[in-house]
C-alpha cells in the first residue's frame, strides 16, 4: 500500500515524511503544486506534481484517486507526528521505527478484511477510547481507502473544499460499509488553522458553505452547530457539524432488513 502525503505551503516544515521510517519512504509520495516542487526535493525525492485546475484538498484528494493504479492507498498529513498507547495504559509515547511499521501493517489488515476507510485516532481525546479498534467514529487527517469501492459507488473527494474526508465517510456508511479506526495508536499535530494547508484558504465563509452542504447532504445524520476552540487559529468561533455516525449506519440496516 502506498502512501500519499498531500502539501502546501510547508516546504521547511516536513514533519510528517520525517517522522516515516526509511523502509517505507520508497512507497511514500509528496503531492504538490508545480512551484513548491524544487523546494520539497530536499525533504523527498518522490513528488507528484498537481495539474493547476486542482486548488483544494478535496480536488486534491480525488486526483490522487483518480490517477494512481493501486486499489487501495494510505493518505497522511504532512504536519503530522505518531504515537502509541504504552503497554496497557492510557499514556501515548512517540512512535519509534518499529511501531510505525506495525501501525502501517495494520491498515493493510483492515483494508484486506473488507473495511473501505481505516482511520487513525487522534491523540486529543484518545484517552477516551477503552477499546484499540472502533468503529463508525470519526476519521480524517490519517486514513487507508479502497478506491474500487469509491469508484463502484461514485464517491468523491471533489464534491467538497473541506471537510472532504467526513462526506466520503458518511457516503460510505450510508452505502452500508462500515468503518473502523485505531485507538492504540493516535496522531498528533499542531493547532488547527496553522499556516500552511487547508488554512490557506479555509476561513468562515467556506467553513459555513461546506458544514452546510454535509448538512443537506447527510441530514438527519449530520446537525450545523457553533463551536468555540482556541486552537483554531482566526477561526475561534465557527460554524462547523455534529455527525452522528452509528444512526446513518443504523439507518441504512433498517432499510435493508
Amino acid at each position: 500500500m502506498k502512501i500519499y502525503i498531500p502539501t502546501y505551503k510547508r516546504v521547511d516544515t516536513q514533519v510528517t515524511i520525517n517522522n516515516i521510517p526509511d523502509e517505507l519512504k520508497s512507497l511514500t509520495y509528496l503531492v504538490a503544486r508545480k512551484e513548491e516542487r524544487d523546494q520539497l526535493i530536499r525533504h523527498h525525492k518522490q513528488i507528484i506534481v498537481l495539474p493547476d485546475y486542482v486548488n483544494n484538498i478535496g480536488t486534491t484528494r480525488q486526483y490522487i484517486v483518480d490517477t494512481v493504479k493501486d486499489k487501495t492507498i494510505l493518505f497522511l498529513d504532512d504536519d503530522l507526528n505518531f504515537f502509541k498507547r504504552e503497554d496497557d495504559t492510557k499514556k501515548l509515547r512517540k512512535c519509534n521505527k518499529e511501531q510505525f511499521i506495525e501501525l502501517y501493517k495494520w491498515f493493510i489488515e483492515k483494508i484486506d478484511q473488507g473495511y473501505p476507510m481505516v482511520g487513525l485516532s487522534s491523540r486529543q481525546g484518545n484517552n477516551h477510547h477503552i477499546q484499540n479498534e472502533i468503529q463508525l467514529s470519526r476519521i480524517m487527517t490519517v486514513y487507508a481507502l479502497n478506491i474500487d469501492i469509491l469508484k463502484t459507488f461514485n464517491i468523491r473527494f471533489d464534491e467538497m473544499e473541506l471537510m472532504e474526508d467526513f462526506n466520503v465517510a458518511l457516503r460510505l456508511i450510508r452505502n452500508g460499509f462500515l468503518t473502523i479506526s485505531n485507538a492504540q495508536f493516535a496522531h498528533g499535530q499542531g493547532s488547527s488553522n496553522m499556516k500552511g494547508g487547508c488554512s490557506e484558504y479555509r476561513n468562515n465563509e467556506r467553513q459555513s458553505k461546506c458544514a452546510r452542504m454535509l448538512v443537506r447532504n447527510h441530514a438527519p445524520f449530520v446537525r450545523l452547530v457553533k463551536k468555540k476552540t482556541k486552537s483554531w487559529k482566526g477561526m475561534e468561533e465557527r460554524e462547523d457539524v455534529m455527525i452522528y455516525w452509528k444512526k446513518a449506519y443504523q439507518d441504512y440496516v433498517k432499510k435493508n432488513s
